[in-house]
């Protein structure tokens, strides 16, 4: 235990050299802009402000059929590209944050500086928080359609953290691995996992820490054979790991909202809640008095340190195994969809936690019982919850994939989900048409504490 920490006084150190706050840097996916209290409200107030601009509502990726020729554009702060299709990663302070009206500002800024003689959509966006006020900064990859259309899909999406764990060097491979799994995992969701492309996007207080971040995106290009795109990179010397990611698929999509229907299964390919194991750890090594009290409910600290590994080895790689299994559940491209035979909808459990339910239960206009909220340790995740470590225990980074489909082939896909070394579990049933009602048991406060989250459930 002293070990670690010496260990964590030390990169302490490392951290405070860069004039950074490790202890202020959120882990994964909890860096992201809240959507319920502040994204979707500044959406709606910018929506009809924008010329020649359209914004797509939610989605896991942007999607679009494949052309010919593609031509990728990186913008910072403005200029001018005839795009089609955009990704964006928007980066604000914790005042802008926590305020749609500026948030609002901020987007329509953004989106008003980009000049494109054509119809340009932002098929998928992304906002962090930084704690640095000075480090606001949207980037924009831009995307050009052009030559003829290909029987094939093409998804873009973009995530970017800051860190995953302020414990290892920031410059460790292991930092940069998750955040491009975790971009990654969006196509993957989708059964897109062909012709895969990265456009790294990253920033760091000094030019050594980024060239050794660039070098860990290198190494994972290489590792999983996955070509970089190289363009500009932010210049805010603030921290921050991503890419923007692009990937195809000759089948169709899962994305059949209209199509699922009362008795349809619901799983998670494992459990969820990598963010929880990760935080409590972080915690005792601030305030160790929190070490006794997690003691106290019978949590070793072995077993937090055993779990915390294991979280971060799996959120490491990338879901290639689950992109192959939902693609083999998919119709071939522009053939018709048998529901009783395919995967309706799918997305994954990052940051929002179990909240993803409830978001695409609306989008699919059916109301939904979960039977089960299955955390990665329900000690542990109930003990973070329950001392306001983090305020959803269920969060997660690179995280599960949640799917729906029909009773009919709900074996199948979960034996060929274990072939692959997943853990799938069924979490719950579609109960019919209806408002996008998720009904719960009292079970979730014990992993939720975040008030704006739980009041969009239905607890039993």
């Amino acid at each position: 235990m002293e070990e670690v920490f010496e260990r964590f006084r030390k990169n302490l150190e490392v951290y405070n050299k860069m004039g950074l706050n490790p202890l202020s840097l959120a882990t994964g996916c909890a860096v992201k802009v809240d959507l319920i209290d502040t994204v979707y409200p500044a959406l709606e107030k910018i929506k009809n402000k924008l010329e020649n601009i359209e914004i797509l509502p939610r989605e896991d990726a942007d999607i679009f059929i494949t052309r010919e020729k593609m031509e990728i554009k990186r913008i910072i702060g403005g200029g001018n590209f005839d795009a089609d299709r955009g990704v964006s990663l928007i980066q604000v302070n914790q005042d802008t944050a926590g305020n749609p009206e500026k948030f609002a500002n901020f987007l329509l800024k953004t989106y008003s500086s980009i000049r494109s003689r054509r119809k340009l959509t932002i098929g998928k966006g992304h906002s962090i928080v930084t704690t640095i006020p000075s480090a606001e900064v949207a980037v924009l990859d831009l995307i050009k359609l052009d030559g003829s259309k290909i029987n094939s899909y093409t998804l873009a999406n973009n995530d970017t953290i800051q860190i995953v764990d302020p414990l290892e060097d920031p410059g460790s491979q292991m930092q940069v691995d998750v955040a491009i799994s975790n971009s990654l995992n969006d196509l993957f969701t989708k059964g897109a996992y062909q012709n895969l492309k990265m456009l790294p996007l990253f920033d760091a207080p000094n030019d050594d820490l980024k060239e050794r971040i660039m070098k860990n995106y290198e190494n994972y290009s290489e590792k999983y054979d996955i070509p970089i795109i190289n363009d500009i990179q932010p210049n805010t010397k603030s921290l921050m790991l991503g890419a923007t990611v692009l990937g195809e698929s000759d089948h169709e999509l899962p994305t059949y909202y209209d199509k699922v229907e009362e008795g349809d299964e619901i799983i998670v390919t494992r459990p969820i809640g990598e963010l929880a194991p990760i935080n409590v750890y972080l915690w005792i090594l601030v305030v160790p008095e929190v070490l006794e009290l997690m003691e106290s409910r019978g949590i070793s600290f072995k077993r937090l340190e055993k779990v915390k590994m294991e979280v971060i080895e799996q959120m490491r790689k990338p879901n290639i195994p689950t992109a192959k299994v939902i693609y083999n559940y998919l119709p071939e491209f522009g053939k018709s969809f048998d529901r009783e035979n395919y995967i309706t909808m799918t997305t994954d459990v990052t940051g929002p936690g179990i909240f993803v339910i409830k978001e695409f239960a609306e989008k699919a206009g059916v109301d939904v019982r979960l039977d089960k909220i299955p955390v990665i340790d329900e000690e542990i995740a109930e003990f973070a919850t329950e001392g306001f470590i983090i305020p959803n225990s269920t969060s997660g980074t690179n995280g599960a994939t949640v799917v729906f489909y029909s009773r009919r082939i709900s074996d199948d896909i979960i034996e060929d989900l274990q072939k692959e070394g997943l853990k799938p579990i069924k979490i719950g049933k579609v109960l019919g048409k209806g408002q996008g009602v998720v009904h719960v048991n009292k079970d979730i406060e014990r992993f939720i504490h975040r008030k704006n989250v739980l009041s969009h459930f239905k607890i039993d």
